[in-house]
């Protein structure tokens, strides 16, 4: 087959033809990725540089992820706190109502004591988040990394709040009851039998009076428990509080890290539109000069 003899004139013409349409499908891949850079091919530095930021974006957002749900874990906590609290607060409203109640209600204001006593340890023992349970034993603990540092981290430790540590005495030491049926003499009731509150033959003053007194006492040592509660939920709510800001900064830190990403290797979509535009008009033309330099050479 005879090879197709080309001018000078046309052969350039041609060559231009070409690089005019390898430069239209670069501008319009990028107009079609939104990237100007998006291969070692086009510029190395530049995308190992972005891919270096992206990657340091997508660890940090894998972090956020973990110290989200430390806050939630950490949540569960404060909600089980705020409900033992209203459960305490009801022990001593029980033990009030006690004060002037006959022997058949007072028997079953135990009863509704010590019920109240067992709910607080099965709520202890529902608070749990992904298996983490941070109110029934010291020996739990949340540990929450921030970023690939090992010291870039909290640790929460855990609090026991079972009945045999949760409740305190009238003068602030853990009462030790073994369970809520002791629970009643270990907070104050010293005369408390078998039974609870109906041990008390209040029909005789002198035992009034001493079931009044161990009234008092236990409702101070039910205070002194919802102090300490109140004050191991404080603790739980500062570490929320460390956590979310936390949350916000690397998410804040992530978006600065995508944009620098960015700013290395997206097209400026506005440039690339009329670069484009530029580069037909340039083939058009280059097409109808090849045509007018063959008809020269034919003439």
């Amino acid at each position: 087959m005879a090879e197709i003899a080309l001018s000078n004139s046309v052969r350039s013409n041609l060559l231009a033809l070409q690089s005019t349409s390898d430069f239209i499908g670069r501008t319009q891949g990028r107009l079609s990725t939104g990237l100007a850079v998006s291969s070692p091919v086009d510029d190395a530095v530049k995308f190992f540089q972005a891919k270096s930021l992206s990657n340091r974006a997508s660890d940090l957002l894998e972090r956020k992820d973990a110290v989200d749900q430390g806050v939630n874990a950490l949540k569960t906590a404060l909600t089980a706190t705020d409900a033992m609290e209203d459960l305490v607060k009801q022990m001593k409203g029980v033990i009030d109502s006690a004060r002037s109640a006959d022997k058949t209600q007072r028997t079953a204001y135990t009863v509704q004591f010590e019920e109240l006593a067992k709910q607080i340890e099965k709520l202890v023992d529902d608070a749990s988040y992904q298996g983490l349970n941070l109110l029934n034993s010291t020996a739990s603990k949340l540990s929450v990394r921030f970023s690939d540092k090992s010291d870039s981290k909290l640790d929460v430790d855990g609090v026991n709040f079972k009945t045999s540590a949760f409740f305190k005495d009238n003068a602030g030491a853990t009462a030790s009851a073994a369970s809520d049926a002791t629970l009643l003499s270990s907070i104050g009731f010293t005369s408390v039998g078998g039974d609870g509150f109906e041990d008390y033959n209040v029909s005789q003053a002198s035992i009034l009076a001493q079931f009044n007194s161990d009234a008092d006492k236990a409702i101070n040592a039910l205070d002194e428990t919802i102090s300490n509660l109140r004050s191991e939920s404080a603790k739980i709510a500062g570490n929320v509080a460390i956590l979310q800001v936390r949350s916000n900064f690397t998410e804040e830190y992530a978006n600065v890290l995508e944009e620098g990403s960015g700013q290395l290797t997206l097209a400026d979509l506005n440039a690339e539109g009329a670069n484009l535009l530029a580069l037909q008009t340039r083939q058009q033309m280059g097409i109808q000069e090849i045509g007018r330099a063959s008809c020269r050479e034919r003439v």
